[in-house]
């Protein structure tokens, strides 16, 4: 009975001690904010044994005129910042020096402190490089950065865990990690749920298939500056990217910075980012240097930051616009607008406007009972009554060539394919003759005057299609000033000749002549870089666009050389 008793004990002890490990499997690990251990904990979970090891990064040595300002500073400040420099020290260089750095010791006579010396190797091996706003805090982590490993989704989901405590991390950077179209899905999915992270940096990153770097700056992204050079990026690629930095899109997009430098960017994606920049206004800083943009390219991009015809969808748009202003400005909600009959919400003709309170049939029956006398005969006196009125003969005489040219127009706009969206949305036929491409063509519209005076002076607003209509230089088409947010510009190493320095010329003219004397929202552009082209920099407008923009430059025109427009 005894033993009995001593093996039941035994096995409730062993079933105990089994549940209790099963509880530890089954408890994840709660990250704390303190970046190094949680990810070295996170990494265990994820049996992830050699995690890569985290290392503060090494900061530039202080200039001597900083030390004296150090010197001078009282010795309680002095103690704390000798203090903070002594454990920063101690997480960047290793306890033990390796033979490499006491080779150096012996060769130089001295340790040295504003460098290390590592095997050429262990440059290669994966680590993580963190940035501390308070090095006594070890939860203040501002900066992450990896570079030279594959990261993959079980990683980056590691990382996104330690990150969600980082209430101070606002920058990412990612350098040469190889990250499928997956990994860059879920890092978008990361982002969306990382307030605090304002700027991205994936570069070096390959080709990949999807080329699925526009869901970085989805809708619900909080992303102020975008870095993504070196990866191969086609037309393809940029197309996705300027859709999510149009104008027209609910809320628009908080991007500040995008870099697209070095990659594979042609005419097509440099027109699919003008045609976003038409209505983009958050955009400071472009770049597409080193990439294949010619001439057609460069020219869509100078229309954008000067001025441009409204396509059909921008029209339609910019109507939209104008009608929810003017219900706001009357006091009329749209259910009352689309409770009223059709009839009222067509203009009448110049002709009938003075009757349009009575209908027509009861003007007309009223006019024929006075004529006739109401025996529906014309008398002997109606010749002499149609003499008296000129008048009305005027009326009637305008009603029928009002007609016909509404049946004019319909038969031009079902010969004439490219104008049918045009001519149906103007609703009448004068926008027949249109002969705008499809995409980025203008669109010919035909309005009554009063409209065309109403889009002409639209009301005050920040939306850029609610801009002033040039009337005057187009008559008919809708032409209105383009981009002023835009500051910064890279162009250089291209494909852009004299002709793309032309339409360059002529832009920053019309805007610098626009800006002097309309008010708009913006700098306008103050840098443009074009060096690294093959145009000739002797020509008259790469010297009269070199005066231009030297005028504008924040650093000064003594930086600019006779062989660069912009530094």
């Amino acid at each position: 009975v005894a033993k009995k008793l001593k093996m039941g004990r035994k096995k409730s002890d062993k079933s105990a001690r089994s549940e209790e490990q099963e509880d530890k499997v089954n408890e994840s690990y709660q990250p704390t904010g303190n970046f190094q251990s949680d990810f070295v904990e996170l990494c265990k979970e994820m049996k992830m044994y050699r995690p890569p090891p985290v290392f503060l990064r090494p900061k530039r040595p202080s200039s001597p005129i900083q030390n004296e300002q150090q010197t001078q500073a009282p010795t309680n400040r002095k103690a704390k910042e000798d203090k903070k420099a002594s454990m920063a020290q101690q997480m960047v260089e290793p306890e033990e020096e390796t033979p490499e750095e006491k080779a150096v010791i012996e060769q130089l006579g001295f340790k040295p402190k504003t460098f290390t010396v590592k095997y050429y190797l262990d440059l290669m091996k994966p680590c993580v490089h963190i940035d501390l706003e308070n090095p006594d805090k070890p939860d203040t982590v501002s900066e992450v950065h990896a570079k030279n490993w594959k990261l993959e989704l079980p990683m980056l989901k590691t990382l996104g865990r330690c990150f969600e405590k980082l209430n101070r991390l606002h920058t990412i950077v990612f350098w040469r990690v190889a990250a499928s179209a997956e990994v860059i899905a879920e890092l978008a999915e990361l982002l969306r749920q990382l307030d605090s992270v304002r700027c991205l940096s994936l570069e070096a990153n390959g080709h990949v298939t999807d080329e699925n770097y526009a869901d970085l700056i989805r809708v619900d992204s909080n992303l102020t500056k975008l870095q993504l050079r070196f990866n191969q990026i086609t037309d393809a690629g940029a197309a996705r990217i300027s859709e999510q930095l149009s104008g027209l899109r609910d809320p628009p997009s908080k991007l500040v910075s995008l870099d697209l430098s070095s990659n594979c960017v042609q005419d097509g994606g440099a027109t699919a980012l003008a045609q976003a920049l038409r209505t983009n206004r958050t955009l400071i800083h472009l770049s597409l240097s080193n990439n294949r943009v010619s001439d057609r390219g460069a020219t869509a991009l100078a229309e954008s930051c000067s001025r441009f015809y409204l396509t059909h969808e921008e029209t339609v748009e910019r109507r939209r616009l104008l009608s929810t202003a003017a219900e706001r400005r009357t006091g009329l909600s749209p259910e009352s607008c689309q409770s009223r009959p059709s009839s009222s919400a067509v203009t009448p003709p110049p002709s009938r406007r003075g009757a349009a309170d009575r209908p027509v049939s009861v003007r007309s029956g009223q006019e024929k009972l006075g004529r006739t006398g109401g025996t529906g005969k014309t008398p002997g006196k109606g010749k002499k009554d149609d003499k008296a009125k000129p008048e009305e003969k005027a009326k009637n005489k305008a009603q029928k060539e009002d007609s016909k040219a509404k049946g004019k127009g319909a038969q031009a706009s079902e010969k004439d394919s490219k104008s049918s969206a045009a001519t149906l949305k103007s609703g009448k036929g004068k926008g027949g003759n249109n002969s705008s491409s499809s995409g980025g063509g203008r669109v010919k519209v035909s309005t009554p005057l009063q409209l065309d005076q109403e889009e002409s002076q639209p009301p005050d607003s920040d939306h850029p299609l609610l801009e002033r209509v040039d009337t005057a230089y187009a008559p008919g088409y809708l032409l209105v000033p383009g981009n002023h947010v835009l500051t910064l510009l890279n162009l250089s190493r291209n494909l852009i000749t004299d002709k793309g320095v032309l339409q360059w010329k002529t832009a920053v003219s019309y805007q610098l002549a626009y800006m002097s004397k309309q008010k708009v929202n913006g700098t306008g552009l103050m840098k443009l870089l074009l060096q690294g082209n093959p145009f000739s920099t002797e020509s008259e407008s790469y010297r009269i666009l070199q005066q231009a923009m030297s005028s504008r430059d924040p650093v000064g025109s003594s930086s600019n050389t006779s062989g660069n427009v912009d530094q």
